[in-house]
């Protein structure tokens, strides 16, 4: 059991789980096709026409600012890569996803950790509602999935300092690009960029506290910067507007029943763990720091919950900070009961936990799979059509049986081929109008 959990630690575990990671989300990014909105942003919002060049993303962005939403860095990332070959984002996807896991792992664990690799995994994709719509669907993915990448390496230098005494920023010219970076940051996500500027300073106070450092001003920097990109984005035109209906008491009663439906329904199954284990640190007296730092990262995930209050509604898709803050909570007080003699409980636990999973990840690769299939006959169709001379063209509309698909709560064809994405669709096609049956 020493050598095991010695190897466990060691490097080559953290890259042999990172690569089979990788390996399975590679996979699962190629079957998965343009879906919904990657067909509506391979257009230049501003002429309507396809996007001929990296430069004309700054005017077509300019153009959404007033069409759709603020998150102009999510969504001009997304039209750089629809200038790109599929298989770009298909590699660079896996690979964010592979290094958000290990980023994480290392955060809440303090170490390498092959096995806590593996359970992270399983839990994000037991636990993350619409798996397919934040972490495979390319519109999606960048403007969720990797709004947790930011999140996490945004606090990821106070977290480090306070838990491990460790300065990441050591120059002035690293804190100058860290305040630039945190900007962009704040212009990424409604939630994920609040929760990163909120739990910062938390975690300076909480520095201070325990500790006994000075508070030091310059450390808000990036927090101040990343602010300010946060505004920015709240003021574009087309969030603005989206924003500028009157929040009556009823309307708030209303949106705060569905909040607190939410967490009962996606967020208990992890507050309950979450719950058990910080009594247990609070009664053994596990380590402070890993206790105040886990209550932080809940209290985090929970009010993350309730910041669409603001909004006309909520997706699945937003649960992903809540279930990214509770399941580092968890690592943060399962860490410590997990080394030595706790190993070998551990290690039965993390059998439980993957014994359980796989039967949900057969049956999530197998719909995934399925829906590649009606997506490749879908395309056999329109190019049939296309060769007998039709330009008006029906096709089968995909239907997913699981959450793990990306087109699982996701639009797809209608009978209306002036409708969205229709039209969106039938021009990345070539034809005058696509309609699904």
């Amino acid at each position: 059991m020493k050598k095991l959990s010695e190897w466990n630690r060691s490097r080559w575990a953290t890259v042999l789980v990172c690569t089979c990671i990788f390996g399975l989300m590679l996979t699962l990014n190629i079957l998965t096709p343009y879906i919904c909105d990657d067909f509506t942003y391979r257009i230049n919002f501003l002429t309507k026409e396809p996007l001929g060049s990296f430069l004309e993303i700054f005017e077509s962005m300019y153009a959404h600012s007033y069409k759709m939403n603020g998150r102009l860095i999510s969504h001009g990332l997304a039209q750089v890569f629809m200038l790109l070959p599929p298989l770009v984002f298909d590699i660079v996807n896996a690979a964010v996803f592979a290094g958000t896991l290990l980023l994480a792992v290392r955060l809440g664990t303090g170490e390498r950790n092959g096995l806590f690799l593996l359970l992270s995994l399983c839990l994000f994709w037991n636990f993350l509602p619409v798996f397919g719509q934040v972490v495979l669907w390319q519109v999606g993915a960048l403007n969720y999935f990797w709004s947790l990448t930011a999140l996490l390496l945004f606090v990821a230098p106070e977290l480090l300092r306070f838990l491990e005494s460790r300065e990441l920023l050591k120059k002035k010219w690293h804190w100058a690009a860290f305040c630039v970076c945190g900007f962009f940051f704040g212009w990424y996500s409604e939630i994920a960029s609040f929760v990163g500027l909120c739990m910062v300073p938390c975690l300076l106070v909480l520095d201070a506290l325990m500790n006994r450092r000075k508070l030091q001003l310059y450390r808000f920097l990036p927090v101040l910067t990343g602010a300010m990109g946060y505004i920015v984005m709240l003021s574009m035109p087309a969030q603005s507007a989206n924003k500028a209906a009157a929040l009556t008491p009823e309307l708030l009663m209303q949106r705060f029943t569905v909040c607190n439906e939410m967490l009962k329904e996606y967020l208990l199954v992890l507050l309950i763990p979450f719950g058990i284990l910080f009594l247990s640190a609070l009664v053994t007296k596990g380590p402070r720091k890993t206790t105040a730092v886990s209550a932080l990262f809940a209290l985090a995930g929970v009010c993350a919950n309730y910041m669409p209050l603001a909004a006309s509604y909520y997706p699945e898709r937003c649960l992903c900070v809540p279930v990214l803050m509770l399941i580092m909570a968890i690592l943060f007080l399962w860490t410590p009961i997990s080394r030595g003699r706790g190993f070998h409980n551990f290690c039965l636990a993390c059998l439980l936990i993957f014994c359980l999973t796989l039967p949900s990840g057969l049956t999530g690769c197998r719909d995934i799979l399925s829906c590649h299939r009606q997506h490749v006959r879908r395309e056999e169709i329109i190019a049939e059509a296309i060769e007998n001379g039709e330009r008006d063209v029906v096709a089968n509309v995909v239907i997913p049986e699981t959450s793990w698909s990306g087109y699982w709560g996701v639009r797809d064809l209608t009978e209306d081929p002036e409708t969205w994405p229709n039209h969106s669709m039938a021009g990345y096609y070539g034809l005058d109008s696509l309609i699904g049956k």
